[in-house]
């Protein structure tokens, strides 16, 4: 299997288990919304909370340029650390979510 392959199959792992969450205050659920093609993988939650409807991104990840980019990452604990652990390098990881000025004091790749 080649990295970035491999890279898509930790990405899909780390971000599965998030469809599973449940909210004790909303009825709102997760759904895993993957595209190997383009390279984008994303958790998004859509439900109701009393009279509203909800809908919104908990996470987007995407493969641009052979770099991993956290575009969005709306979780407690961030899932760079998990996508790490999993097996991608610092180096191939960008948060994309911060300015492109900050990014090099991150310790993650800049791009």
């Amino acid at each position: 299997m080649d990295r970035l392959d491999t890279y898509r199959q930790i990405i899909r792992n780390v971000l599965t288990p998030y469809a599973d969450i449940t909210y004790a205050n909303v009825s709102v659920k997760n759904r895993q919304i993957f595209d190997s093609e383009t390279d984008r993988y994303l958790i998004l939650s859509e439900g109701w909370g009393q009279k509203y409807h909800l809908h919104s991104c908990l996470i987007h990840v995407e493969i641009i340029n052979d770099k991993v980019w956290i575009q969005l990452d709306n979780t407690e604990d961030g899932v760079a650390d998990e996508l790490i652990q999993q097996g991608i390098p610092k180096q191939d990881i960008v948060l994309g979510f911060h300015e492109p000025e900050i990014r090099p004091y991150t310790g993650f790749a800049v791009a």
